[in-house]
């Protein structure tokens, strides 16, 4: 099997694992090796083909693009490298099938990468997805960081429409129970530091604020995906279809042509998870701000503000922070031992919430 030579991650629709803006060191020797070795069964389990590039990837998945020999489009193959890989990729494939069968907008289930062939349960285990049109939201950023505005618009205009389709409102307390009870067990079990005093304490700080705030008044409930940062929506190329228009009164933007990566997403999530997400990550890639500080901030003024996004209320902000965090442990345990992540992202947060003064009555 040839894999061919090796292009930038972005030409793989941007699949990575970012880690609030901070990237996981790629496999050493011995993980290349076993990457190949994985991509070799994977080559004798779908059969004849060209392998035009590979992505060792910073994440727990190995990422390559293949051609079938029979002239067919090209397929996106992942292949878990871990057991929390493979979890969470069936999550992925399960929640784009469900998502796609209650949506009536052609033009959102285009957006979704559909499952072409799924062998998650056998050996090796692999997934191969369509290979969605356009570049990633990061990659743009990256190169044309003045349509901030514009991205933001085209990306919140897709949430807005996944909401029109899936949403509601909810004062069920059962429901905030649900969204917190697992994702503060996953800090708790994987990260040491969330055992101590003082890590404790900031987790039981968390809890409180967050079920006040989602009982005590109307949620909104929709489709959340749950890791809604730029990198995993793609855009029209601005190569081939000219510059993308700036951001004006009516909100127009470059046209989202893929939503990617849903192994984190929930058919009955808070709504503002997305759009908190979607800021803080924007914050990272535009001002080099981490995750953690930016929620610091958010913690001491009251609100996330994002020029982009507008205001967002402090709840969501601490959301999708609790969504970061515990969807990055839960895909992988490399997060548990990246010093500088939880330095910078995880700690400062729940560090902030230990020291604020219990609410009165």
């Amino acid at each position: 099997m040839s894999t061919g030579s090796r292009v930038p991650v972005y030409e793989l629709m941007g699949v990575r694992e970012v880690a609030g803006g901070l990237l996981l060191v790629p496999p050493g020797a011995a993980g290349r090796a076993a990457d190949g070795l994985r991509l070799r069964w994977a080559a004798q389990e779908l059969g004849r083909g060209r392998w035009e590039a590979v992505a060792q990837g910073f994440s727990d998945v190995l990422v390559a693009r293949r051609c079938p020999a029979d002239g067919g489009p090209p397929v996106l193959v992942k292949c878990p490298r871990t057991g929390e890989a493979v979890r969470a990729l069936v999550r992925e494939r399960d929640a784009v099938a469900v998502l796609a069968s209650q949506l009536h907008s052609p033009g959102l289930q285009e957006l979704l990468p559909q499952t072409v062939d799924s062998r998650l349960g056998a050996r090796p285990p692999v997934l191969v997805q369509e290979v969605l049109p356009g570049v990633p939201g990061d990659v743009l950023l990256s190169r044309r960081p003045e349509l901030a505005a514009a991205v933001a618009a085209s990306a919140f205009r897709v949430l807005d429409e996944l909401r029109g389709g899936t949403g509601g409102s909810s004062r069920d307390g059962r429901l905030a129970d649900g969204w917190l009870g697992h994702r503060l067990a996953v800090l708790s079990d994987r990260v040491r530091w969330c055992r101590s005093a003082e890590g404790t304490a900031g987790l039981l700080a968390l809890r409180a604020f967050l079920r006040r705030e989602l009982t005590g008044r109307p949620v909104e409930v929709a489709w959340t995906h749950g890791d809604f940062v730029p990198g995993n929506l793609l855009f029209g190329d601005p190569a081939r279809t000219g510059p993308p228009p700036d951001a004006g009164p009516s909100g127009n933007g470059p046209p989202v042509t893929g939503v990617v990566d849903w192994a984190d997403a929930t058919a009955d999530g808070p709504a503002v998870v997305d759009r908190a997400t979607f800021a803080l990550a924007l914050g990272w890639l535009l001002e080099g701000r981490s995750w953690g500080e930016q929620v610091v901030t958010a913690l001491r003024t009251g609100a996330l503000h994002r020029p982009e996004a507008g205001e967002l209320p402090l709840s969501g902000a601490l959301l999708a922070w609790l969504w970061h965090v515990s969807g990055n442990l839960e895909k992988s345990r490399r997060f548990a031992r990246n010093r500088r992540w939880l330095r910078e992202v995880l700690v400062p947060v729940l560090r902030e919430l230990a020291a604020r003064p219990a609410p009165s009555g």
